[in-house]
């Protein structure tokens, strides 16, 4: 997308609807997130070499960076402040999606930065 686009639903039901598939999405994208963080537990539980430990715990961070990364451009949540209940708003400086209170409140942060995603 090139512009500024904003998502409105108005209508109850498929507000709702909506809502549900978010809030599925997020809870399947949290489980997951939680499994790395047990894994990585369970590495320092584990009697392993210290090496070997920690060249682990840095594989499962990354890909736990990389899994936190995978959330932040969708439309399931906001880049702001991370509510998933709300219409959105696409900008494409940063290529996220924005609830419309964020997106005027924190507009020219939003506009200026490139991206949000750490």
């Amino acid at each position: 997308m090139k512009h500024n686009r904003e998502v409105k639903i108005k209508d109850s039901r498929l507000r709702a609807f909506r809502n549900s598939l978010r809030e599925i999405l997020f809870l399947e994208w949290e489980k997951r997130s939680l499994a790395i963080l047990d894994a990585k537990s369970k590495i320092y539980a584990a009697d392993l070499p210290r090496d070997e430990m920690l060249k682990l715990s840095r594989e499962l961070q990354v890909k736990l960076g990389k899994h936190h990364r995978i959330i932040m451009p969708t439309i399931i949540v906001c880049g702001w402040c991370s509510h998933r209940d709300k219409d959105a708003i696409y900008n494409p400086s940063n290529k996220q999606w924005f609830c419309p209170d964020c997106y005027r409140e924190h507009n020219e942060d939003i506009l200026s930065a490139t991206s949000f995603i750490y």
